[in-house]
């Protein structure tokens, strides 16, 4: 019964999913179902993210069921790899569920690496955020944001544009690793990178507590 599917979540553009048997099953089918699986295998939900942690203890204690967590930090393309590497394997090694970028979605739809299934609030769901047929859907999005010491910077950036100003030079740096693909470090909006290539000379090479945005 390994199965995938997943929830989407856009943020720089990000996501979420679980695992599912088949479409049209209720809920107690999928609950019966997965009690004699034994386990839900996840993979890339660090429990600071999203209150993933909170999320999969009260699975737990809500139905009695082992979570086996895999590469809480891992990024889209692992989940996928790890998707692709275990086709036909039904072992704990094999992703039930997958949290990845928005664009993933159809792709993985299209390799025939997930399962349709739709969720109790399936209506809900703008059309633009999920699959009609099932197979993803938008779960949550996260925003960016600029964080700024006004004690430093006395015109507030408004827009990507804005970081461009001469004042600027030298005092705008991005927090984490900048080449990682964990959703905790990604910037991945389209704006956002057109004004870094333009501005790059003049980023800032660490980011530390000092920087004015």
């Amino acid at each position: 019964m390994k199965t995938n599917w997943m929830r989407i979540s856009v943020s720089a553009l990000a996501i979420c999913a679980t695992s599912g048997v088949a479409v049209g099953q209720s809920m107690d089918e999928l609950i019966a179902a997965a009690k004699k699986e034994g386990q839900l295998t996840t993979i890339a939900l660090p429990h600071d993210w999203c209150g993933y942690g909170a999320v999969i203890e009260g699975f737990k204690a809500k139905y009695g069921i082992a979570v086996n967590e895999l590469n809480p930090d891992a990024g889209s393309g692992d989940e996928i790899e790890a998707i692709k590497a275990n086709k036909g394997n039904t072992g704990p090694q094999a992703p039930d569920v997958i949290d990845v970028g928005l664009s993933f979605g159809p792709s993985a739809k299209a390799e025939g690496l997930l399962q349709p299934y739709k969720v109790s609030t399936w209506d809900t769901i703008p059309d633009a955020a999920k699959d009609a047929e099932g197979y993803w859907y938008g779960d949550y999005y996260g925003v960016l944001s600029f964080l700024v010491n006004t004690d430093i910077v006395k015109t507030v950036p408004q827009d990507w544009p804005d970081l461009l100003a001469d004042d600027l030079a030298n005092s705008v740096a991005l927090a984490g690793d900048r080449v990682s693909p964990t959703r905790r470090s990604r910037a991945s909006l389209p704006p956002a990178f057109r004004v870094r290539r333009a501005m790059s000379p003049r980023l800032a090479r660490k980011a530390s507590s000092s920087s004015p945005s």
